[in-house]
């Protein structure tokens, strides 16, 4: 399916639903307005990321498309449940940042003729090895999502204990603060069946990146 055949699709799944009934129910209103939703970002070259909590999966696409999806191991929520609208990405941030080099044009192609060939520059740009295993991002509006990957590596297993007595410490400090301040917040934790998905979850959010959180609780 090309990305022409699937926002066609979409459009016409989202019309059928929108009109298509006379009664709807509450899930099927549920249904149509995340159609109506995506359906805003499909229209729209660019990509877009959709984090489905409950369905354990985070997706980048474009134009209705899929283009990569990853499965989400476990989840935990804390907080207020997150509304269904699009969110830009406000931020992201990592213990251990991915480093990268400033790149002069001049400069590297000179350094590739000295070399042999463009070929031999490692620009060291969007390499997924560098990538952190553990990072947070951040929607505004006191919305939060921390990804961490389950591992048997010491120091990210040793994180991953940090961030497990975190969340049973600090976070009900947390709302005992904002409580006073009269402000709501949520805290999502994505756990990745592996660090090669947490990295690669890091590596296609990119800044302001649109973005829709499917975030149902009972």
């Amino acid at each position: 399916m090309n990305m022409k055949t699937a926002l066609s699709t979409l459009i016409l799944t989202g019309v059928y639903a929108i009109f298509g009934w006379g009664q709807e129910s509450p899930a099927l209103k549920e249904k149509n307005r995340l159609l109506e939703t995506e359906l805003s970002l499909a229209k729209s070259p660019g990509t877009y990321m959709v984090i489905d909590v409950e369905g354990r999966t985070v997706s980048l696409k474009a134009r209705g498309i899929v283009l990569r999806q990853w499965e989400i191991k476990k989840t935990r929520s804390w907080g207020k449940t997150v509304p269904l609208a699009v969110m830009k990405l406000a931020g992201k941030s990592a213990l251990s940042e991915p480093e990268r080099p400033n790149i002069t044009p001049g400069k590297e192609e000179n350094k590739s003729e000295a070399k042999g060939g463009k070929d031999s520059v490692d620009l060291g740009i969007l390499e997924l090895k560098n990538m952190p295993v553990h990072f947070s991002l951040d929607f505004g509006q006191g919305i939060h999502i921390s990804v961490r990957p389950r591992t048997g590596r010491s120091w990210p297993a040793l994180v991953n204990i940090g961030k497990r007595v975190s969340w049973y410490t600090f976070l009900p400090l947390k709302t005992l603060w904002y409580a006073a301040r009269k402000k709501s917040f949520t805290e999502i934790e994505l756990v990745m069946p592996s660090e090669k998905d947490a990295q690669g979850i890091y590596w296609s959010f990119l800044e302001k990146h649109n973005t829709i959180i499917l975030h149902r609780r009972s």
